[in-house]
């Protein structure tokens, strides 16, 4: 039974891709340009990530010996504040994060300088100052509100008749077991393309123009077999174009350094430009290359399929027994 639900779910999303597509992208696009807005770049962004997992886990650990703990979003801070940081070598940091040793150590040093992460009984961790976490405040429900739609996605497309609503309060109710499941499948999903690109800036801005072809696309409801079997079908939504000072300003990177990994996208052959009104669109060259392969995509499908096939289940379970 649970083999086929995730099955299923992996199922219907190559099925329904540009549909799920033009969430997911739009989804992605705000989560990375997120982390390069509020840590300066996606790379310093990525370690918060990682040592916010850590701290879920620390906060799950403890239901293992209470079965009524409290894992709210409510009650999150006050479940934070008696978490501890696992030791971690600035070695293993690294190879976890594919980070450089001595990026890794750079960007720790300046997340602890902007009071991000900070040291406890020795060791690094996600302790941020108090006006840290009123901004967290502010922006986790929205990031709560798309993980719900991407959800609601899967549970309609299975003919589960679960409402946007309930699935948003589920989250919340049990935030920080959704949560680390989210969080690992964004690290691996980072991890992925990391090694793919070596520059998770050139995802983000790449990001930017996918979401345009989505959102012209998502009504032609095309699936991952048909995209990948007809690359030219891109060609008729070559409108969907983006200027670079637009990707500037929804990344929050820098317009020159924009304009320097567009060039590059361009040399791959990923994206090209109109020559009279600058702007960047997608080509059908870019899944045709091997760096966006069928292989690679139907890879962030099947992360993703894992993390919803999780989160059905146990929002079903608990349905069942309501």
């Amino acid at each position: 039974m649970q083999t086929q639900l995730r099955e299923d779910i992996e199922k219907i999303i190559l099925e329904n891709y540009i549909e799920y597509q033009y969430l997911f992208v739009e989804f992605q696009s705000k989560f990375l340009s997120g982390l390069c807005t509020r840590y300066q770049s996606v790379e310093s962004g990525n370690l918060v990530l990682y040592f916010a997992r850590q701290t879920h886990q620390d906060i799950l650990r403890r239901k293992d010996y209470d079965l009524n703990f409290n894992l709210s979003l409510e009650k999150f801070w006050e479940n934070h504040q008696e978490s501890n940081p696992a030791q971690k070598s600035i070695i293993k940091i690294g190879e976890e994060t594919l980070l450089p040793k001595e990026t890794a150590r750079r960007k720790i040093l300046q997340l602890i300088k902007q009071k991000v992460l900070n040291k406890k009984n020795r060791n690094i961790g996600w302790l941020p100052n108090e006006k840290y976490k009123q901004n967290y405040n502010l922006y986790i429900d929205e990031e709560i509100e798309g993980v719900s739609k991407l959800i609601r996605f899967v549970c309609k497309k299975l003919n589960y008749p679960i409402s946007s609503e309930i699935i948003n309060n589920e989250v919340k109710e049990k935030f920080s077991f959704y949560w680390f499941h989210y969080l690992g499948v964004q690290l691996e999903y980072l991890r992925l393309w990391s090694k793919q690109f070596n520059d998770l800036e050139l995802v983000s801005i790449f990001l930017q123009v996918a979401n345009l072809f989505a959102s012209k696309a998502k009504e032609k409801n095309l699936s991952h077999k048909d995209l990948y079997d007809n690359p030219s079908l891109i060609n008729k939504f070559i409108s969907a174009s983006i200027s670079a000072t637009s990707i500037a300003e929804v990344t929050g990177i820098p317009r020159a350094t924009c304009i320097r990994k567009l060039k590059f996208l361009l040399k791959l052959k990923i994206v090209s430009q109109d020559k009279m009104s600058k702007r960047y669109y997608i080509i059908p060259e870019a899944i045709s290359a091997d760096l966006i392969s069928q292989k690679q995509t139907k890879q962030v499908v099947k992360l993703f399929s894992n993390f919803f096939f999780i989160c059905v289940r146990a929002i079903i379970l608990k349905l069942d027994t309501n």
